[in-house]
């Protein structure tokens, strides 16, 4: 190995045009002949080119060893060397400096194998009898700018690549003049198809989509093209190799010459098969929800009816009617008129008491005058009044009563049917209302003491549904939190 420090050092001023290397160049020269390398340096002595170290290897094995030690910033490569030959020569030094410009030095019974170089990646090749400073100068200027440029495609089309492969979607690029359509992996990895099914034409593209889509498809492209508009998309179902239809979103680029005519449409197709099932699921489940609500609501009205009608007939009928007895025997005896009519009075008085309940029980409360919680107090005062349950309620929130008056009628009437279910199910001597809000979201739990249930074993009643349902239609929470023997905890969330 030859080392000559400072050959060259001359100021930039002459030539920052097109030189890449704003710092002195540190040259590598493999040349076994000692009178080629002795005028090569000349010639760059006459360059003016601003220049460090100028390394000079005469086997290739030397030049590796020097490329690992120093990185130089050029490479100049004469093809004969005593340990390697023509395109050998160049393989092997490429595969060790593939980041470094290689120009080759070619003799005349080379030529065509440095002319060969240049394809496999070599930035220039120089006749070594054809050399002078003019032609050293504008070759190493011309690499240098070359490689660099090179460098920058090669990294691009790297983070390209590794876009690509980041995401999930199938990405495919149309030429407008060709009709040919490129695919990336994900043509494979999301549809099945192998390299050799798929067809690189726009006709095979189009045939996957779904017949019923296509031609909406298709259209879609043509009007955004015709409108000058920049993006394209649409939902539509592509057929897969096995010849099952997958749910994709498409989206296109659509790319123009300078006089606005479109060439190119880059496009990027994500499979959505999995959520649309989701959504079609979700759907069903809303159309059955409302099924069951429209259920509920007529066993609810139906269950009313005759609750009403027994009401009616067991109790203020019979009172009613012991009232009229009574009005009926004061006609026929006057000793005793003062005290029938008097207890026809009675009657008729707790009749009307008994129908004022029963009204209260259908019809709520103007909440907006009294406020939920003095309507659930005259809930619990008419419930206790007949039952021996002892209910407490905590609400001293006073956010409560900013809400609707229709959430305060939704929660007025899910507390009235708990503790319905309550009194009927439980066999509970005491329950807790809680009543707060919490992140503008109401808040409602209700405790009992009762003997409980399996939560996993009982089937729903009427009772339970219409809670349910009404939770539901306010988009809330609800937990039945319950064991034998344990009472039973409801808890309900609904947004403000």
């Amino acid at each position: 190995m030859v080392k000559s420090s400072g050959v060259v050092q001359t100021s930039t001023t002459q030539y920052n045009a097109m030189l890449a290397a704003s710092h002195p160049l540190n040259i590598l020269v493999v040349e076994d002949n000692e009178t080629d390398f002795v005028l090569f340096c000349e010639y760059l002595k006459l360059s003016k080119l601003p220049t460090n170290n100028i390394f000079r290897a005469e086997r290739l094995g030397e030049a590796i060893q020097l490329i690992r030690e120093h990185q130089p910033d050029l490479i100049f490569l004469d093809l004969s060397l005593p340990d390697s030959d023509g395109i050998n020569s160049f393989e092997r030094l490429n595969a060790e400096a593939r980041h470094i410009p290689i120009i080759v030095l070619s003799g005349l019974l080379d030529k065509q194998v440095a002319l060969h170089t240049i394809s496999l990646g070599a930035q220039d090749y120089l006749m070594k009898d054809e050399l002078d400073e003019k032609v050293l100068t504008k070759s190493i200027q011309y690499s240098i700018e070359r490689k660099k440029i090179l460098q920058k495609v090669v990294e691009n089309f790297e983070r390209y690549n590794t876009l690509i492969k980041a995401t999930s979607d199938t990405i495919w690029d149309w030429d407008l003049r060709t009709n040919d359509v490129l695919w990336n992996e994900g043509i494979s990895s999301i549809f099945g198809f192998v390299a050799t099914d798929v067809q690189n034409n726009i006709e095979w593209h189009q045939q996957n989509i779904h017949p019923d889509d296509r031609e909406r498809v298709l259209q879609t492209i043509d009007d955004c093209m015709r409108e000058g508009r920049d993006h394209w998309q649409e939902e539509y179902r592509y057929k897969s190799a096995n010849g099952v239809y997958k749910s994709v979103y498409d989206r296109g680029y659509i790319l123009k010459t300078e006089h606005n005519k479109p060439y190119r449409i880059l496009g990027a197709m994500m499979d959505i098969t999995e959520r649309k099932k989701m959504q079609e699921e979700l759907v069903r489940n809303q159309i059955e929800t409302q099924k069951l609500i429209t259920q509920v609501t007529i066993q609810t009205q139906e269950q009313e009816r005759r609750e009403i009608g027994r009401e009616l007939h067991d109790n203020i009928n019979q009172i009613l009617a012991t009232a009229k007895l009574c009005v009926d025997m004061a006609l026929n005896e006057e000793d005793h008129r003062k005290e029938l009519l008097s207890k026809s009075y009675e009657n008729i008085s707790k009749a009307i008491n008994e129908i004022r309940i029963l009204s209260k029980t259908l019809v709520p409360p103007s909440l907006g005058d009294i406020g939920l919680k003095e309507a659930l107090l005259e809930l619990i005062e008419n419930i206790t009044i007949s039952n021996e349950l002892k209910i407490k309620i905590k609400a001293t929130d006073h956010h409560i009563e900013d809400m609707s008056n229709n959430k305060k009628l939704i929660m007025y009437r899910i507390v009235q049917e708990q503790l319905n279910n309550i009194l009927k199910h439980s066999g509970a001597t005491e329950a807790l209302i809680e009543l707060k809000t919490m992140r503008n979201w109401l808040h409602l739990n209700i405790k009992d003491n009762g003997v409980g249930f399996d939560t996993r074993k009982k089937n729903r009643g009427i009772g339970l549904n219409n809670i349910i349902s009404r939770v539901e239609m306010q988009n809330g929470k609800m937990e039945i939190i319950s064991s034998p023997g344990k009472g039973c905890v409801l808890k309900i969330e609904i947004p403000g």
